[in-house]
This record gives C-alpha cells, structure tokens and sequence, in this order.
C-alpha cells in the first residue's frame, strides 16, 4: 500500500507506538487524525505532524466508552471526510497475580483493550463498507502467540488474543468487500503502557511489580516506539496479514510450532470456504 495523501486514523496516537505510527506515516505523505484522551499530548504530535506539511487533526476520544467512539468518528469523517487507514492502538496495561485480580480489573482492561477495538471497528465500519476500500491495522502482541511468554499479565493477554481472534475474522469477512485487514504483532517496545498499567495485588507486591518494570524495559530487546512504527508501515507496505517487530520474533514462534510466513502466505492465497457463505 503507498501511503501519499492517504488519511489516516489512530487511537491511543498521544505516545508511544500509536505517536511514532503517526509521524512515520506523516512522513510518508499521509494526514493523521489523532485520537486519545490526553489532549495536551496529542495537540503536541499535531503540531510535529504540521511540521512536516501533513494536515492533522487531534479529537479526544475514550475508547471504552460507545458516545465517545460514536462522537469522535463524527469529528473525523466532518474534517477530512474520507478514512482510508485504521489504526486501532489504544489499551491499558495491568501486571499481578492472576489470584489478584478481581472481575472489576477484568472488566476495566477487556473494556479498553477488546471493547475499545470494537466500538471503533463498528463506528467506522459502514464508511469502509461504503467505500468498498480501506486498510484497517488492529495491535496486539507476541505475548498473544506464545506459549508461557508472561504469567503476570494473564488479563492483558487474554485480550490480545482476543483481538487476534477479532483480526483473523476481520480479514476473512472484509477481504471480497476491498478492505484490507493487518494484525501488528510487536515484541517489546519502550512505551508509557507500563508507567501507566494497572498493578494488582498488596501495596508491598505492586511496589515490587513497579521496580520489576522499570528495570526490564530497559533491556536492549526492546525496540523504541519509532523503530516498531518503521516496521509497522514495511509490513503494511507489503499488506501482510500479521507484522512483526522485530521480523527476528518469527523464529522464536516457529520453534513452538507457529510459522507466521507460511501462516501469511496461506491468509495471502486462502482455500475455498468448507461451507457457503450465508445468503443475502
């Protein structure tokens, strides 16, 4: 996909990946609407956009909440009319013991994290429906596909591969309707996530589980914001179905049995359905 003139939008754009995707694909000629809760943040990645002779737009949006998702659509598609890029980037963190976390936690990350995707895949839905063309990038991560990766975010990896599930029927319903569906699958990258996750357990142990993240994110595996947005648009560039970042994480998956290019190659060129799709 060539990104020049395209218009593109992105939750959660006010830091981190969703920040460098923003900038990444500015400077491949697009105009980003960003969308977040932090405001101040987000009026800041509009100026660098301007900056770089993009048109920008930043809209307040919540995810987890459906008049916010319906409001900021509202806003978007008012100030440049047509949507050709989805991005759906925003979540929430939360790290502890699985024994520690209440249905409330539950709640609060399944919310954002899956819910978030779904009310704005949903509100913008018809308008790529309509169009019969867009490229739609949902973000999930390698904590998802593999097996014993982290057994302190048991809730944010359930909603990750929630939203693989989502991704893969996505891709299959909107591919002979023109809009092309992509998963970002990132390793570790240096973000706000941790500094602003959910901590469940005693106060001793969530002190503990802050200390633990500060030293591990900055480990020389992990990737800056910039460089997974650099990888995220070469994906989408070749419009594979699943992008990693790192590429190198593809070895890691097929030693548990996972082959992510042969599992791309097969998105790329499906079979026939076993069963019909239903009647109109």
């Amino acid at each position: 996909m060539e990104f020049k003139d395209k218009n593109a939008l992105i939750t959660g754009s006010s830091s981190g990946i969703g920040k460098a995707a923003a900038i990444a694909l500015a400077k491949e000629g697009a105009n980003i609407i960003l969308a977040s809760r932090n405001v101040a943040n987000l009026e800041t990645v509009k100026k660098e956009i301007e900056a770089l002779g993009r048109e920008a737009v930043a809209i307040e949006c919540d995810v987890s909440k459906d008049e916010s998702v319906v409001a900021m659509r509202d806003k978007a598609l008012e100030a440049f009319n047509n949507i050709d890029i989805l991005i759906n980037n925003a979540g929430v963190g939360m790290r502890g013991l699985l024994e520690d976390v209440s249905l409330d936690d539950w709640r609060y990350i399944i919310n954002t994290n899956l819910m978030g995707y779904i009310r704005v895949i949903q509100a913008f839905l018809p308008h790529f429906l309509k169009r019969g063309s867009g490229y739609i990038v949902t973000v999930s991560s390698i904590q998802a596909m593999m097996f014993g990766s982290e057994m302190l975010n048991t809730p944010y990896v359930t909603t990750k591969a929630g939203i693989i599930g989502l991704t893969d029927c996505l891709a299959q319903t909107l591919r002979s309707k023109g809009i092309k569906v992509s998963c970002l699958i990132p390793g570790g990258v240096i973000t706000e996530i941790a500094a602003n996750s959910r901590f469940v357990g005693s106060p001793e142990r969530v002190k503990e589980l802050r200390a633990t993240d500060v030293h591990m994110t900055r480990g020389p595996q992990f990737l800056t914001a910039e460089q997974c947005a650099e990888g995220l648009l070469e994906g989408m560039k070749r419009e594979d179905y699943l992008i990693l970042t790192p590429p190198g994480m593809a070895e890691r998956l097929k030693a548990q049995g996972r082959d992510v290019a042969m599992f791309n190659a097969f998105v790329a060129n499906p079979p026939p359905p076993i069963m019909p799709p239903p009647k109109k």
